[in-house]
């Protein structure tokens, strides 16, 4: 990159204006354009990934690509993306994270996270935006099938986990009816009871001799109950 300076990416050298860019700015680009092409998505040219397990989509920190560069740190990679930025070469998305954790002096700690996108003028103006837009083409076509079983995995999963809802629901509701029958049961047998006693009180009124009655009543009333004693009595 240092030997082509000046003939591409001429928009890095004159971001100063007549002052022409450092050398150390295209030399910290050669130790970590590898770590980049790795990390970089063809489909979106965002330095991340997709996660295949969940769906979420997985920014990498700079601090891993300055680590696995191992030529450059982070606070350099950082400049060099600034840098980058203000010659129209990359987005940056910036965002800041409250930790609950703190530091020694009881203050929280914050992590930032930052979206990374390369441009389409700095594909140009490598000379490469013909090659990389059929690259993206093809990136893109894969990332709808992927996007497409990740959707359709997912449908699945939910369907399994209302199928599994519904089962515990009815399974719930014939523990309820069960409970509900275990407690009816002894109250039904509590009344059964006074229900015999009332019906054998029933049995025996007719034995009983009514408060008012003519003589004739009385008469066959005796007779019936002389009938119906025993004849050694």
């Amino acid at each position: 990159m240092v030997a082509y300076r000046g003939q591409y990416l001429r928009g890095l050298d004159s971001v100063h204006g007549d002052r022409r860019t450092r050398v150390e700015v295209f030399q910290a680009i050669e130790r970590v354009a590898e770590q980049l092409l790795v990390r970089l998505d063809l489909a979106n040219s965002v330095l991340g990934y997709i996660d295949p397990e969940n769906g979420r989509y997985v920014l990498n920190t700079q601090r891993n690509i300055a680590e696995d560069a191992g030529t450059i740190s982070a606070p350099a990679l950082c400049r060099l993306f600034k840098t980058l930025e203000a010659a129209g070469y990359v987005y940056r998305r910036i965002e800041r994270i409250r930790l609950d954790e703190k530091d020694e002096y009881g203050l929280h700690l914050v992590r930032t996270r930052v979206l990374i996108r390369f441009t389409k003028q700095f594909w140009a103006d490598l000379g490469l935006r013909y090659v990389y837009e059929r690259v993206q083409n093809a990136a893109k076509k894969r990332r709808d099938v992927q996007l497409r079983e990740i959707g359709q995995r997912r449908m699945a999963e939910i369907e399994r986990h209302s199928l599994d809802l519904q089962r515990r629901t009815i399974s719930r509701k014939r523990w309820q009816a069960k409970e509900a029958r275990d407690a009816r049961d002894p109250a039904q047998g509590q009344l059964a009871l006074p229900q015999q006693m009332a019906t054998t009180a029933k049995q025996l009124e007719p034995d009983i001799l009514p408060e008012r009655m003519t003589g004739h009543q009385a008469l066959k009333a005796i007779g019936a109950m002389l009938t119906r004693k025993p004849a050694g009595s």
